[in-house]
């Protein structure tokens, strides 16, 4: 999808994903989009690499798959079990799609039974976004409602696919997806931009915890904040994909 500017040639499409409006075609022709659609791309990242922009990230999740060694590699040691958890939740990528056209009322009332330690996760999980909120606001990398919106939406099929316990206590590894599939993306800047912001958010996901992937509150996003951080410190510059 890095081929050519997204917004360039996908923008009638973003609108439409959102708004739900046809999309006009030459004549008078229009098309509409069906609720199945899915639309998932591929970058590669390179030189030549286009980052895409606020809007189509704002309207995205970033899957970053990391490249095996060679070694691994050319002595078939890549690992290709299969996911655990509950597997037939995640081959219908229709379960839950309901969910999608919730407004931030109805994801409160979809949350309003559901705690952790005896305290609503609804009031945990708007701590923590308002957190994260705060931190990038410093630096020009505020996001507003359809980022909320999703981030809630996320959770909500994360709840679902948890198997709707009373209880969420494995929250966490699912608001560690959102911050690096929707809020560590947007960041780029040279070291005076974002360097302060990158050393808060690396401390708010290490939660005063030892400086490991294994003990951090949110780990995938824990190591992705150290690589940007030592990235900028060589380079003076860093973005989402370096």
């Amino acid at each position: 999808m890095n081929l050519s500017h997204v917004e360039r040639y996908f923008a009638d499409f973003l609108s439409a994903i959102e708004s739900g409006e046809k999309i006009p075609l030459y004549g008078e022709e229009e098309l509409t989009l069906p609720q199945n659609l899915f639309i998932i791309g591929t970058v590669n990242v390179d030189e030549t690499t286009y980052m895409f922009s606020p809007k189509v990230l704002d309207r995205a999740n970033v899957i970053e798959f990391e490249t095996y060694s060679a070694s691994d590699y050319m002595n078939s040691k890549i690992n290709l079990n299969s996911p655990e958890g509950d597997i037939a939740y995640l081959e219908n990528p229709l379960v839950g799609n309901e969910i999608r056209d919730y407004g931030i009322d109805e994801l409160r009332d979809f949350f309003e039974d559901v705690t952790v330690d005896g305290e609503p996760f609804w009031n945990i999980l708007t701590e923590e976004i308002s957190t994260f909120q705060e931190i990038l606001k410093e630096s020009g990398f505020d996001f507003g409602f359809r980022v909320i919106n999703e981030i809630v939406r996320f959770m909500a099929v994360a709840w679902e696919y948890e198997g709707k316990p009373p209880e969420f206590k494995n929250w966490k590894r699912y608001f560690d997806a959102c911050i690096k599939q929707k809020l560590l993306p947007k960041l780029h800047g040279s070291e005076k931009i974002i360097g302060e912001t990158l050393d808060k958010l690396y401390k708010k996901c290490v939660d005063n915890s030892f400086d490991t992937k294994e003990t951090s509150k949110y780990p995938e996003s824990t190591r992705k904040l150290k690589e940007m951080r030592e990235v900028l410190r060589k380079q003076r510059y860093v973005s989402f994909i370096n």
